[in-house]
């Protein structure tokens, strides 16, 4: 088989491994020995566990996520030098499958946004920092979690046609189809009216007083 082809499918399956291992799981354990699929809306990332959870269990489950996928894509570089920097590409959708499509958990895990985030920083900072400043002015603007996890992939969509090699525009493209898929309720409920809004800087402002309130209760 080329080597090549070789390099893109060990990133992917290298990807899909470390992925499998949902943050969520191991946190929620520790802290309330619960499923984080017991808790909130059920789903196993960073906004169901801080929302239920609190400030600091949230911030782990998104170290964790951030950790593993930055951990694939250095392997996956290590491993299949011969494909360049697509190592990072398809380690990085790899570990995208594996957060959202976990074996272990009949394939039904998060929604893959923390691990988006660093795919899209890893492969290009700049560029990537461009659609995060976009996916925050919509989350902004729009105060949807959903609306702006889906933005992050949709503006590095738009960048990557006139940036990116079409390789990376067509893989890119394909992870945006399965972003709208894992969010597409999220998306009747806004059509619908029925979404909740969050107002990110507001709740963190929240959670924090909160923690130094408790802070002081404890004294």
């Amino acid at each position: 088989m080329d080597m090549q082809i070789i390099g893109r499918i060990g990133s992917i399956v290298l990807g899909y491994a470390l992925g499998n291992f949902l943050t969520a799981f191991l946190v929620t354990r520790i802290v309330a020995h619960k499923s984080p699929t017991e808790i909130g809306s059920h789903n196993p990332g960073m906004a169901n566990v801080m929302a239920q959870l609190g400030f600091v269990p949230g911030v782990a489950v998104l170290a964790g996520d951030l950790a593993k996928t930055i951990l694939a894509v250095v392997l996956a570089n290590l491993f299949f030098p011969q494909i360049g920097h697509l190592a990072t590409l398809y380690a990085a959708v790899g570990a995208t499958l594996g957060h959202n499509f976990p074996f272990w958990q009949h394939f039904r895990g998060g929604k893959g946004v923390a691990v988006t985030v660093v795919l899209v920083i890893l492969y290009n900072p700049f560029w990537g920092l461009m659609a995060l400043l976009g996916a925050l002015a919509v989350l902004l603007i729009s105060q949807y979690l959903s609306l702006a996890g889906i933005a992050i992939l949709t503006v590095y969509v738009i960048i990557s046609v006139f940036v990116f090699p079409l390789e990376t525009t067509i893989v890119l493209a394909l992870l945006t189809l399965i972003m709208l898929w894992r969010f597409w309720a999220d998306i009747l409920n806004i059509v619908h009216g029925t979404q909740e809004k969050k107002n990110i800087p507001k709740k963190i402002i929240q959670l924090l007083t909160k923690k130094k309130d408790s802070a002081k209760s404890a004294k």
